[in-house]
Formats: C-alpha cells, structure tokens, sequence
C-alpha cells in the first residue's frame, strides 16, 4: 500500500510521545542514537550565532546545539512533535535560547531569505516526495557562506534491496508513513541547483527497526565504520551532508 507524504504530519503527531521510546532504547537504537550524535557533533562543531532546524522530532539535535550555544529557531510540519521538542528543551534548561517553534512545511518556511547563520535538517528527507523543492528552500532562508547540514537515506547502500522495496510500496517497513531513499548523485545535483557547494559527506549504517530481531547490531557496527569515510561511504545506508551556500 502506497502512502502520499501528506499524511506524515497525522503520523507523527500520533506517534510525538512514544518516539524516543521506539526508536532509541534498544542496543541498536542506542548504537543509532550516539553514532548519529557524534556525527552531527562533528560536522556543526564550528557553528555559531542563529540557527535553524527543521523537523527536530524531540529535540534530540537541537539540545546539543543549544548546550554549545547557539539561538535556535525550530520549524516541523507536526504540532505534536513541536509539543514533545518544546517540553524537552525546557527541561534542559535551553527554553531561553530558543528564539521560536514555528509550524510549518519544509516546501514553505516561514522566513525570510538569507535570514539565518545556519540549518540543519535531519531524518526528514526520507519522507520526502521533492527533495529538490525541500534543498533549494532551506538554501533560500541561509545566508550567503552559510553552511547547511542534512542527511537522506540512500538507494546504493548496502541496503540497496529493502530500499528498492520500500520506494516501490512508498512506505516504511513496519510504519505507515511516506519514505523514499534517494540517489547520491541526483542529490547532489540538487544541491548544486540550489547554489550549494558541498564542503563534506560522512557515512552511516543503522539498524532498521524491523531487522533489529535478526541481531545484526555487530555486522553493522562493522559496515558502519568502514561506511565513515573513503570509498565504501558511497555504500552507507545514510548520507550526512554538510554544504556552503555560495
């Protein structure tokens, strides 16, 4: 059964107060969590002043780039997931520091250009159905020599036979939302399309929740760090991408 991406929002405001419990309490939602923290960690380690982050879920991003600092103005197309992100920043203690929650679509946002220092998005694009409009819009609301950072599922991964299977139903495995893994390649020219210029791309394997049964955790433990950089990136399950616009 195929899913159009217009239904995510019911979806994830259905699914707001159980997320982390879902998703990041196993040892291989664990594993996910810390190495995707450590990633983001690394690529926005440099950043400083207003920052932007669409689709923050529960804020587990926009909470360390608090704690380092920066003013957040976060935007999610889910009023449940702005709740669940709200409720956590406060209890960091980081309320202060957040100049906004804003309702609203990745396609639409409501800013004006080349309004912030930097953005980032992440674990949105693989609900997507026009990844394109999505990159070029958060290239609109950055400054120029700003950086933005996102990530996407992609198609030539070792994953490569789920993916073809989840972009021909247009639905998760296991969830009832719209997902999409993309080519490298027609990201990238996006990307340039956009007047993006890319600056680093990082590698990452997690396990997907439906084959968390199947133990693989060390297998992918494996595949994840010979997915880091060099070659075998091309073949990780995620893409994170750091770009500068020009």
């Amino acid at each position: 059964m195929s899913i159009r991406e217009d239904a995510n929002p019911g979806f994830y405001d259905a699914d707001s107060t159980i997320y982390d419990q879902q998703r990041w309490v196993s040892p291989a939602g664990v594993f996910t969590n810390e190495t995707q923290q450590s990633i983001v960690a690394k690529l926005t380690g440099e950043w400083t002043g207003e920052g932007l982050e669409i689709g923050p879920g529960t804020a587990r991003f926009t909470i360390p780039l608090l704690r380092n600092g920066m003013k957040m103005t976060v935007c999610d197309i889910s009023t449940g997931m702005l709740d669940v992100a709200r409720k956590n920043i406060e209890g960091a203690g980081f309320g202060k520091n957040v100049r906004a929650y804003r309702e609203g679509s990745i396609y639409e946002l409501p800013f004006d250009d080349n309004h912030f220092d930097h953005a980032i998005c992440l674990n949105v694009f693989n609900h997507l159905e026009h990844p394109d409009q999505a990159i070029a819009e958060m290239a609109r609301v950055i400054k120029p020599g700003s950086t933005l950072l996102f990530n996407y599922a992609n198609l030539m991964s070792w994953y490569l036979p789920a993916a073809m299977r989840i972009n021909a139903r247009g639905t998760a495995v296991g969830q009832e939302v719209y997902s999409a893994w993309e080519r490298p390649g027609v990201m990238a020219r996006h990307a340039r399309q956009a007047g993006l210029k890319c600056v680093r791309r990082t590698g990452h394997v997690h396990v997907p929740r439906e084959l968390e049964k199947f133990k693989l955790l060390p297998v992918v433990r494996i595949l994840d760090k010979m997915s880091r950089g060099g070659p075998l990136s091309a073949l990780a399950a995620v893409h994170f991408c750091l770009y500068r616009k020009q």
